[in-house]
């Protein structure tokens, strides 16, 4: 997610040994790495620190040459799918790409934010968002770490994180069918952060879930699992890496920075988020597209999440060129998938009249959007980004249950998704109070979801202070969403688009509304004053129209 803006040079540490898959991780040995949720994660007594057994050059002699290779062959694909679909790598071809009704009728989507950094699971509390999902970048070089220093070790890096994250507390299926529970219409997991950790059996790199940590194609296995469940299933990855390994002129290996670009001068004795990568000349062309090429072919997502990319814009990132693939191969299986606006920095901050994406994001309430666009929000039930040990026992935390289900209606009401961030422990336990949040919410929904899914919002300059109006696609429902019960019991609905009121409903309540007839303009009163609320969180009003 996003983050100040710095960055960190990187190296590995190495042996002289190769092996075709490293050892099972034994982070399930060690409890004191991985104590309940709510109890802080520390260093065991007994740990020793893992040392990767590659070194970048031996990397590259062993695996560069059949990178190298697969490499120009999914760019080979990427041309031919693109020079006979009907999408281009232009901002004019992509244009025409429009959000699918899915997405836009689907309102409620769960971004898994897990990966190493849950096993630090720690982030200093700020005014507004938290990022423990950036504690691989802080242990070494922000303001925690004098925190990792005592909790974990001078010599604990960022290889130890991935070799204690475990999933043993992670059942895709298990996961698909509590998300399905929940309300939730689509499911988006962090495949791969800035540290470059792959939640993917990949053909580009070393440093992923098959051949490190529990040895598992995550990605694979959690895509099937909510297709099984009915749910769309999402592909978040970051495209800049904090370091990747360069191959330099005489074949010496050097490093790119966040931005995708070499960087020179650092030694590479002392560096981080490097273990496992294959070095290359190219970090965009042999490594980037070819590695999220290969998650498209390998999972199908129905939804492309890039993050990572303010650093660089889109022709750098080549981000065009797989928006078209990833379009194209749609097209021809007739799958209706979309793409957020990080492509670049010149797409998310629209520096071109020409851009046009499928959907905006905004992130703790910090992105632009407009009531015309499709856009989303994410963010989580408390301020952080990720899991954090403290939050269990913070009593403000974590939302309440009203304002859980306040953060959706607002959300929906001004015409967005909620992609509403929920971050297991390094084990993938889901932590009792987000677990609690999950179920309230899926409990209203059961009870309220006509007046959520489905619908569109209502291009208002001003929301009503007392909640927020949705309506069917066809405008013959309206659903007045009740956040705060008036005083008076009068709703004063302001001008909306339609000619007449044949009745109003009270859903689950006790009692029947009065309302006046639309003015000329659509405004009209409900009035509640011989009812009771349907529900002390949310309360729904029915309004149908003639």
């Amino acid at each position: 997610m996003m983050h100040p803006r710095t960055y960190l040079a990187a190296a590995v540490i190495g042996a002289t040994c190769l092996c075709p898959r490293l050892s099972r991780a034994v982070s399930d040995s060690y409890p004191e790495a991985h104590p309940p949720a709510g109890i802080q994660p520390k260093r065991p007594p007994d740990y020793v620190p893992y040392k990767y057994p590659y070194t970048p050059q031996e990397l590259l002699e062993n695996y560069g040459p059949a990178m190298e290779k697969k490499a120009k062959a999914a760019w080979a694909a990427i041309d031919k799918v693109n020079a006979q679909g009907p999408y281009k790598n232009s901002f004019e071809s992509l244009a025409k790409h429009r959000c699918p009704e899915w997405f836009k009728d689907a309102k409620l989507g769960m971004f898994i934010d897990w990966g190493p950094w849950s096993v630090g699971g720690y982030a200093k509390k700020r005014g507004g968002a938290t990022y423990p999902d950036w504690y691989e970048w802080n242990m070494a070089n922000g303001d925690l770490r004098e925190y990792h220093k005592k909790t974990w070790g001078a010599d604990f890096t960022d290889d130890d994180l991935i070799n204690l994250l475990s999933d043993r507390n992670f059942d895709p299926a298990r996961f698909a069918r509590l998300a399905k529970e929940c309300g939730f219409r689509y499911v988006v997991p962090f495949l791969k952060h800035h540290g470059g950790f792959c939640l993917w059996d990949s053909s580009f790199t070393r440093r992923d879930s098959m051949d490190w940590a529990f040895h598992q194609d995550f990605a694979a296995e959690l895509s099937k699992a909510c297709k099984v469940e009915g749910l769309k299933f999402g592909a978040y990855v970051s495209l800049g890496e904090w370091n990747y390994p360069a191959i330099l002129p005489g074949r010496q290996i050097g490093h790119f920075g966040f931005n995708g670009e070499v960087r020179g001068g650092a030694s590479l004795s002392n560096c981080y988020y490097m273990s496992g990568k294959i070095p290359v000349k190219d970090y965009v062309g042999d490594y980037l597209i070819p590695s999220i090429k290969e998650l498209i072919d390998k999972t199908r997502p129905d939804l492309l999440w890039y993050d990572g990319e303010w650093e660089n814009v889109s022709s750098f990132w080549h981000t065009r060129d797989l928006d078209a693939y990833y379009y194209n191969v749609a097209w021809r299986d007739r799958q209706q998938v979309c793409i957020n606006d990080r492509w670049g920095d010149d797409v998310r901050h629209k520096k071109s009249p020409q851009i046009h994406v499928d959907f905006a994001t905004s992130e703790y309430g910090n992105g632009t959007t407009t009531q015309c666009d499709a856009w989303e929000e994410n963010r989580s039930f408390s301020h952080n980004f990720g899991y954090n040990w403290t939050e269990e026992s913070d009593p403000n935390a974590i939302l309440s249950d009203r304002a859980c289900i306040d953060l959706l209606v607002d959300v929906v009401g001004r015409g967005g998704n909620l992609l509403l961030i929920v971050s297991p422990t390094g084990t993938g336990e889901i932590p009792p109070r987000q677990l609690h949040a999950l179920h309230n919410l899926g409990d209203w929904l059961k009870k309220y979801g006509q007046a959520i899914y489905g619908t569109r919002s209502y291009p208002l300059e001003q929301q009503p202070a007392w909640g927020r109006i949705t309506h069917s696609k066809d405008g013959s429902m309206v659903y007045l969403l009740v956040t705060h019960w008036p005083g008076d019991g009068r709703i004063n609905v302001p001008a909306i688009p339609i000619q007449r009121i044949a009745s109003a409903t009270l859903m689950r309540g006790k009692g029947n509304p009065g309302f006046s007839q639309p003015d000329k303009n659509g405004a009209f009163m409900v009035d509640l004053s011989a009812c009771t609320p349907g529900d002390p969180r949310v309360s729904v009003v029915e309004i149908e129209t003639k």
